[in-house]
């Protein structure tokens, strides 16, 4: 079941992310879905102590963006969308969320910046794209896809349904014969 869970927790991030490259909005129905799909997994899962931690990190997230909103630094679907994937980590999972999220939306912008230089005039507005306009908007829904698709392949999330990267480690393997 956890594989299918995470499947659809992918193609959510993946559907969210091109919908705001594409319209620079993201649909209340992708928040809606991670949340849904955070039931699903609780089910699969379990319910475990420190659940409330991930409800803590949710009203948090959820108010620091509804400020950061009202300053209009962030848009709205951005703030639901990223309030709806902290619910899926604890604390120490939604530290991880936030560089990933900052790295990521670090090299989106500074790509944006290149493309909006490096492209003549002609060609950007041929294009037809706001995001490369100069001082155009950053889909910012790309770096909240990004680095919750990072948070979640690297650290798991809570409950631990064990979702990690493969051990590269490769410590399963025999060890090498020696040439003697």
């Amino acid at each position: 079941m956890n594989q299918y869970i995470l499947i659809g927790f992918y193609l959510i991030l993946a559907g969210a992310a091109l919908q705001d490259i594409a319209m620079l909005r993201i649909s209340n129905l992708f928040s809606i879905a991670l949340i849904l799909l955070f039931g699903a997994w609780l089910w699969s899962n379990g319910l475990p102590a420190t659940l409330w931690q991930n409800a803590v990190l949710f009203a948090v997230v959820l108010l620091v963006g509804l400020v950061l909103f009202a300053a209009k630094w962030f848009g709205g679907g951005d703030v639901k969308f990223l309030s709806a994937g902290a619910l899926w980590f604890d604390l120490q999972g939604g530290l991880a969320l936030f560089v990933y999220m900052t790295l990521c939306g670090g090299l989106l912008s500074l790509l944006l910046v290149i493309a909006r230089r490096m492209l003549p005039a002609g060609v950007r507005e041929r294009l037809g794209w706001p995001g490369l306009q100069p001082r155009g908007p950053i889909p910012y829904g790309v770096a909240i896809s990004f680095g919750l698709l990072l948070a979640l392949s690297l650290n798991g999330a809570n409950p631990d349904g064990r979702l990690r990267l493969p051990d590269l480690h490769m410590s399963g393997f025999p060890a090498a014969p020696s040439g003697k």
